[in-house]
């Protein structure tokens, strides 16, 4: 059997303390595939965004365990002292916007984050080209964010996700700014990059347009996850 990418067990995060405190999460259980795009879904306060913040290590969970690819990262406390690395190393982000930065160019977007892992700046552009091109934004390479499309943006957001192989990317509502069109094109390259580079996504989205697409589902509710099989529609 395949080490899955991502396999959560009893997650729970506690805000607070005593009388006014708020379980947001209540044991969740996750797993997913190398190369598998799931969707998350659930109304507002439902712990979605909290779920995606633990998972990132951007907040600390309040108990239970979160592995990615075989290997804890938090086992009732964080497995390694050094999050900075794991957030760069382990899990690429993409957000409802795509916060380029606007001062530089394309390539440079997407090379900044092998460039700080030490990479060659040549090796770096190398492969910031690379994806460029597998996302049909090669043309664009040496254009300004300004003269991106929203489209386009996105595109280059899910290349800078990719730009250190991480094998998890957390989409986090990736296609709300986009009409129908664009927002099916974001997630079949989802769906194609996940493929390609043996990537696990898991897509927060309340985006009804993009929701029949996936082939499994987490449904949240109350602080707990509850899996479903989606109708998985080609795009």
């Amino acid at each position: 059997m395949n080490t899955p990418a991502i396999h959560i067990q009893g997650l729970k995060k506690r805000y607070g303390k005593g009388d006014t405190a708020v379980d947001a999460l209540k044991g969740v259980d996750m797993t997913v595939a190398p190369g598998e795009v799931i969707g998350l879904i659930g109304p507002s306060g439902s712990g979605k965004s909290t779920l995606l913040k633990c998972l990132g290590a951007v907040i600390e969970p309040s108990g239970g365990r979160m592995e990615i690819s075989g290997q804890a990262i938090y086992d009732e406390g964080w497995k390694t002292t050094d999050l900075r690395a794991l957030r760069r190393d382990q899990i690429g982000f993409v957000f409802q916007a795509p916060y380029l930065i606007p001062f530089l160019d394309v390539t440079d977007n997407v090379a900044l984050l092998p460039m700080l892992t030490g990479m060659s700046n040549s090796l770096s552009r190398q492969r910031a080209l690379e994806l460029l091109a597998a996302l049909d934004v090669g043309h664009r390479a040496s254009a300004q964010v300004s003269q991106l499309s929203g489209g386009e943006q996105q595109r280059v957001a899910i290349a800078r996700a990719l730009a250190n192989h991480p094998p998890v990317i957390l989409a986090d509502e990736p296609t709300a700014p986009l009409d129908s069109e664009r927002a099916l094109a974001v997630i079949r390259i989802l769906n194609e990059m996940a493929v390609q580079f043996r990537t696990a996504i898991i897509v927060v989205t309340h985006d009804e347009k993009i929701i029949p697409t996936f082939r499994r589902i987490y449904r949240i509710r109350d602080g707990k996850t509850f899996e479903e099989a989606g109708e998985g529609r080609q795009v």
